[in-house]
């Protein structure tokens, strides 16, 4: 299995029934000795004024967290060797009009997925919230 990526990134930003959404995830994978499932960890610095920050954001650091824990299960699903990885989280960025919590869960997802090299296999829905799916595996876009 090839070595993934060091990082990944993702940005949604949607409108959806007249409602902005915006969530942002910066990740960096760190190799780890550890056997087992990946650590996720807040690795934002404190002085990172454009991002989330858990003194004034906690549910969407718990979202991040979250979203970045959900898309290196479903990279694992999809086949990718993901043991012996930490994923940190290094930058979540605030949007203070249109910052949503499903919104940043599937952004952390996607940059995570990003990071484990399956991007291309994952594709973002809409229902009653923002979420990840598995997608079509690189034979076109992802459809609804």
């Amino acid at each position: 299995m090839p070595t993934p990526p060091r990082g990944g990134e993702y940005t949604l930003r949607r409108q959806r029934n007249g409602s902005g959404y915006f969530g942002h995830a910066r990740v960096e994978l760190r190799a780890i000795v550890l056997a087992g499932p990946p650590v996720i960890s807040w690795s934002v610095p404190a002085a990172d004024r454009g991002s989330i920050q858990p003194r004034y954001d906690a549910e969407f650091v718990a979202a991040a967290i979250t979203g970045a824990r959900a898309g290196v299960e479903l990279a694992r699903e999809l086949g990718a060797g993901v043991d012996g990885w930490a994923v940190d989280i290094v930058r979540a960025r605030l949007s203070l009009a249109d910052i949503e919590e499903s919104a940043v869960r599937t952004a952390a997802a996607m940059a995570a997925g990003t990071a484990m090299g399956v991007r291309d296999r994952m594709c973002v829905r809409f229902g009653s919230g923002w979420y990840v799916v598995p997608g079509p595996g690189g034979r076109g876009p992802c459809r609804p």
